[in-house]
């Protein structure tokens, strides 16, 4: 068979070429050249793939395999059913696929989902999501989380040949998503990470988004929608990355980013999914960085106890720049004429010498004003005064800033989920928000790879023995 394909194949390519040859020395056109030429290759990709996996799926021995995952999930094998599945060229080619479907319950009822009605197991193994291969699925999945709304995606891959709708993009975007949150944490890391020596620094802040949500009771008369609302969310996000002993950034581990719709209580439980999956017994300090919000810091505490470290090896810093930003309030409150008096002051928040920051307040401010700026010092200050020994951080190659996840709150959320009159279902949000951490961190491969592998790890439960092997 394979014969008969390649011998066919280059009979085609005998005849085509030469059409093409002379189409470009009439007419210049070296572009159509190269699409005409794509497109045949991408036919002979399509046929022989379509070859390929008919002879897996079809296979005795395949099947025999399937059966055995099948008995573990309560399913039987029904019959092979012919289906259309799209390739990563856009090429849509036809199998026939062993069906497994719910083995009978006592109580008759039924049950949609791949342990309901029915699935093709033999497609899960190999990575098919939603009829789509896995480069297929990545190709779109990557475009959707990338171009600014799923209009451009359906344009952009018209251009590639790939005729998608918008609700068939949007629907892959939430398979995947579900297939690798199921193991979020652990699914973005290769397992090469090395993290001995180094220093771990966790970068924590909120973003913003607007979550529709769709409005209680009955339309108003006259109109076809009942109407949502498009209320201002606060997704937490936090970013991960290593120094070396220098301070320096190690460009071998690549950042790990992540974010949540759950609020902060959801977000530490995630960091901590994370932080289980790194070995921290390796790292020689581990650093938490964010602005002065309350809700930061008590979740740092309560998450240093779980960590397993010694105290002496955690670091809290809160963002220089913000603190200055929390200085200049107490400054503006100064007298212009007294304005002299407070140049000192940022010496002393970098000295990290709070007391002598209050009594520099006392010494220029009176009445309200200094009960205004000695309150904005006991709840900012004062509060922080263990985390802004800044100049001792930076003796120690320790970062003063909370740039790092800053910086990922803008590529991650504000350059495609806070985009103008964009509004997002929660479920939604929270797919975006770990698909788009996976690709900005420079972590896609490694976590399309895991999607699989975990996926079939779940599918065959290899706690018990199983003919498929996965490598």
């Amino acid at each position: 068979m394979l014969d008969t394909i390649l011998q066919a194949f280059l009979e085609k390519v005998k005849t085509k070429v030469a059409e093409l040859e002379q189409e470009l020395l009439a007419t210049y056109n070296f572009m159509a050249f190269e699409k005409a030429l794509t497109a045949l290759m991408n036919d002979f990709s399509a046929t022989l793939s379509q070859w390929l996996l008919q002879d897996f799926l079809s296979n005795p021995l395949v099947l025999v395999a399937l059966k055995q995952v099948a008995a573990r999930r309560g399913m039987r094998f029904k019959e092979y059913r012919s289906l259309n599945l799209r390739l990563i060229n856009g090429q849509t080619i036809t199998v026939s696929s062993p069906y497994f479907i719910k083995a009978p319950s006592k109580r008759g009822s039924k049950k949609r989902g791949p342990n309901g009605r029915g699935a093709h197991l033999g497609l899960g193994i190999l990575g098919f999501v939603g009829y789509g291969s896995p480069s297929f699925v990545s190709e779109v999945v990557k475009m959707a989380v990338l171009c600014p709304s799923f209009e451009v995606v359906k344009a952009v891959m018209a251009e590639r040949g790939i005729a998608i709708d918008v609700k068939t993009v949007r629907r892959l975007c939430q398979d995947l998503g579900k297939a690798g949150m199921v193991f979020r944490g652990g699914i973005s890391l290769s397992g090469t990470e090395k993290l001995a020596g180094c220093t771990l620094v966790i970068g924590i802040d909120g973003g913003q988004l607007r979550e529709r949500r769709k409005k209680r009771g009955p339309k108003k008369e006259g109109q076809k929608r009942r109407g949502y609302h498009t209320d201002w969310r606060e997704p937490k996000l936090f970013t991960i990355y290593l120094l070396n002993e220098q301070g320096e950034k190690v460009k071998e581990f690549a950042p790990l980013h992540d974010a949540t719709m759950g609020g902060h209580k959801a977000m530490f439980e995630l960091l901590t999914r994370y932080l289980d999956a790194l070995d921290l017994r390796e790292v020689q300090r581990v650093v938490f960085c964010g602005d002065g919000a309350a809700w930061i810091w008590g979740g740092v505490e309560e998450l240093v106890t779980k960590l397993g470290v010694t105290s002496e090896q955690i670091y809290q810093v809160v963002d220089y720049t913000h603190a200055m930003q929390n200085l200049q309030e107490i400054i503006e409150l100064v007298p212009a004429k007294a304005q002299k008096q407070t140049k000192g002051w940022a010496e002393l928040l970098w000295q990290g010498d709070m007391a002598g920051l209050k009594q520099g307040i006392g010494e220029v401010l009176t009445g309200k004003k200094q009960e205004q700026a000695l309150k904005k010092w006991q709840n900012y200050f004062a509060r922080h005064e263990k985390r802004m020994s800044y100049e001792q951080f930076k003796a120690n190659h320790l970062p003063c800033g909370s740039g790092a996840v800053e910086s990922a709150i803008r590529r991650v959320i504000n350059l495609r989920l806070k985009a103008a009159g964009t509004f997002w279902t929660r479920e939604m949000a929270e797919c975006f928000l770990w698909l788009r951490s996976q690709l900005v961190s420079g972590r896609w491969h490694i976590v399309m790879k895991n999607i699989w592998r975990m996926s079939v790890q779940k599918m065959l439960d290899l706690r018990q023995p199983a003919t498929v092997k996965i490598t």
